[in-house]
């Protein structure tokens, strides 16, 4: 969503510096990545009042910069005049710019509600809410079977706006042929997602090969009946949302199985985050030395041996034994001592947001197991 956000914004600030550079605001104010970003939101069901706050705040944060700016660069016998130009020209520019987002947000809009997948996505609402009242209709209006049927639920997304908007369509369809599914429904989710289901009256496999190039596919279990639908869906989501904070260098998950336990623990972040910076303390820095130490002590930790790790890593056993010791001394403590609690830190640091320092203080040389 945030790669999408940055069409509008960038798009929007290109325009500002153009108005200021002709000292007034010229129309037209909206562009094709406006355009873009307002098909996106209404697929995600943003409503238009989002979209002018989001206006307005963008406004006060491009008035702050550059009024800044023009107290640190401009001579102070000019920077009257040009704030008052900056203040001008913005006020000219989000009014042009409001007068136009309303009438495309309403025509983008009529344009979606005539379109199948805005049929099928009002159908869908209410099957996701829990509503099995009706399935049989239900499933006419998606020419999707629920009831009595094994469902695998997908999330297909790509990393750039850039592709073409039918990759992320294609990549669900062949995704679900692999699978088996008998029946498909695949509804796009903004730009940048498509959320998919398919369907057998036997069991499917759900197992995929992850995806080394083009869009990224997130798998949930094997689900059945309406209930089944949902929780393959919700799990899909899951793991779309957890792949989105992976920063590691190994690939993102794909798969529910892969992210069930970190989907407990990363229920709330910044928690995460706190138990992170207490259980590794130092050993969260960012540099490359620090980075190979816990991946060391990470193999470590699941291999229980120095040797199965060197072999592991194809590292030298006494370069192991060296980055064990150093990062014993990081934490103050033997690598064996809170193995559960340090294999689960070095897990989430590769997805909880970083925090620059915890609440609580740890001492250094803290054993931690009843300081």
């Amino acid at each position: 969503m945030k790669t999408v956000q940055r069409l509008g914004v960038e798009s929007g600030f290109l325009k500002i510096l153009e108005c200021l550079y002709r000292g007034k605001a010229v129309p037209p104010f909206m562009n094709a990545d406006g355009d873009r970003y307002i098909e996106d939101l209404i697929q995600r069901r943003i409503p238009v009042a989002q979209l002018l706050a989001q206006v307005r705040q963008g406004h006060a944060f491009v008035a702050d910069r550059l009024m800044n700016a023009c107290r640190d660069l401009i001579p102070s016998t000019d920077c009257a005049e040009q704030m008052q130009l900056i203040s001008r020209v913005l006020f000219e520019y989000v009014d042009g710019l409001v007068s136009e987002v309303g009438p495309a947000f309403e025509s983008a809009e009529r344009t979606w509600g005539a379109s199948v997948y805005a049929a099928r996505a009002k159908a869908l609402e209410g099957v996701l809410k829990g509503d099995e009242s009706n399935m049989g209709e239900v499933s006419n209006r998606l020419a999707y079977d629920i009831a009595h049927r094994y469902h695998v639920g997908i999330a297909v997304y790509k990393e750039s706006p850039d592709s073409s908007d039918a990759l992320l369509v294609e990549t669900a369809q062949r995704a679900l042929a692999v699978l088996g599914a008998t029946q498909t429904l695949i509804v796009p989710r903004g730009l940048m997602t498509s959320w998919a289901w398919g369907n057998s009256s036997t069991q499917l496999d759900v197992r995929l090969e992850p995806q080394s190039t083009g869009p990224k596919i997130a798998v949930g279990r094997l689900g059945y009946g309406p209930a089944g639908f949902r929780t393959t869906h919700e799990q899909a989501l899951e793991v779309h949302r957890i792949a989105q904070l992976h920063r590691g260098t190994g690939p993102s998950p794909w798969s529910y199985d892969d992210v069930s336990l970190l989907s407990i623990l990363l229920k709330e972040p910044e928690v995460a985050a706190e138990f992170v910076s207490w259980e590794l303390g130092d050993l969260t820095k960012s540099d490359r030395k620090t980075a190979d130490l816990r991946l060391t002590l990470r193999t470590y930790l699941e291999n229980h041996s120095p040797n199965a790790t060197a072999a592991k890593l194809h590292l030298a056993r006494n370069t192991v034994t060296y980055r064990l010791g150093r990062a014993s001394e990081i934490l103050g403590r033997p690598v064996d001592e809170r193995q559960l609690e340090t294999w689960t830190a070095l897990l989430l640091h590769e997805y909880a947001p970083t925090t620059s320092s915890s609440t609580a203080v740890r001492h250094p040389g803290s054993r931690l197991n009843g300081a």
